[in-house]
């Protein structure tokens, strides 16, 4: 049903994760904080599209959070405040694109009743991302040489090729667990606030009235919601859903995560799921990946592994354009099995 729902104009311009989960910073900065325990440190890797090209897309993000309780009174339930970092890099290595980002997180969580460990709370992110692309590898029309190749010089007035922007992101967060075998979280996201100049022609040192020197990036929505409940004393199901909107781009990941626990006595447990990506294309919205999650959840430790297939109708060989995902996660002093938010 929520699928359904957000089919109509819900395909991002970002680089995203099918494991959205397992990057909480880069998918909305008021999830700092939202977990059990001290501190949390994040990390994930997606390979894209191995077999399909010469050299693939890749795209990591390490984040590290820590929460701190706010007690106004003796007798009160504490807020949260929390704070964070997250380095994030995307590489596309066949023409040497780069992106790299480093932004700070800032979070503050009120609770709403502390019985059922209701909260809300409020994030805000800043910081810097650069962009460099390697004009050794670009080729332009005026270089072809009529016969053989594009071996010519060009005549192309490039600008620098490397540039810095400021990028400011705020996020809302809201979570309860109304009982002691569910809780529920649903957030939001708004990636760009400051809607960023990303144009390498945006300097004073390029003269020619001629050339166009705005290229805005547009902000990005993230809408994300997760429900979890105990079906038996050994098994958890975990729906999860994550819409994101930016500009005319627009995508939909939804699926859900099972939760074993494997060892009666211990706080091992083994996690699979399947999940599907639906994004809009050209004129239309249609299914565009299949993706199976499996994992391991050891302790303080969070495995996970996921695996891309391509479905979309417009591409032929479907087996090639895979992409694979590795995350880890690790929560200091985490000490009971109650998750504040749906982790993995």
């Amino acid at each position: 049903m929520i699928f359904c729902c957000l089919t109509v104009d819900v395909v991002a311009q970002d680089a995203h994760f099918s494991q959205f989960y397992a990057s909480p910073l880069t998918m909305n900065p008021a999830t700092a904080g939202t977990y059990k325990g001290t501190f949390r440190i994040s990390t994930i890797y997606r390979d894209q599209w191995r077999s399909a090209l010469e050299k693939p897309l890749t795209t990591f993000a390490v984040s590290g959070d820590v929460n701190f309780d706010l007690k106004y009174h003796k007798n009160s339930a504490p807020d949260k405040v929390a704070l964070g970092i997250t380095f994030f890099g995307d590489r596309v290595s066949l023409l040497d694109y780069n992106t790299n980002e480093v932004v700070l997180t800032g979070a503050y969580h009120k609770v709403l009743n502390a019985k059922t460990k209701q909260y809300i709370g409020i994030g805000v992110q800043g910081g810097v991302f650069q962009k460099s692309v390697n004009y050794e590898f670009l080729t332009f029309q005026d270089q072809y040489n009529s016969i053989d190749g594009y071996t010519l010089g060009t005549a192309e007035n490039l600008p620098v090729n490397n540039r810095a922007y400021a990028d400011i992101s705020l996020g809302l967060y809201y979570t309860i667990a109304p009982s002691k075998s569910s809780n529920f979280h649903i957030g939001l996201g708004y990636f760009h606030a400051n809607k960023p100049n990303i144009s390498y022609y945006n300097s004073p040192d390029i003269i020619n009235e001629n050339l166009i020197k705005t290229d805005i990036l547009d902000p990005k929505w993230s809408l994300h919601a997760g429900f979890s409940f105990k079906s038996t004393d050994r098994l958890a199901i975990e729906p999860r859903v994550n819409a994101l909107v930016q500009g005319s781009y627009n995508e939909v990941n939804l699926g859900t995560s099972f939760k074993y626990k494997i060892d009666p006595q211990a706080a091992k447990y083994l996690l699979i799921g399947p999940y599907i990506r639906g994004v809009k294309n050209y004129d239309k919205f249609a299914l565009e990946s299949l993706i199976v999650m499996a994992g391991f959840e050891i302790n303080n430790f969070i495995l996970g592994f996921s695996y891309d297939q391509n479905i979309g109708s417009l591409i032929k060989d479907r087996r090639s354009l895979s992409s694979f995902e590795f995350s880890l996660i690790y929560i200091g002093e985490h000490h009971n099995e109650d998750n504040f938010c749906p982790q993995f």
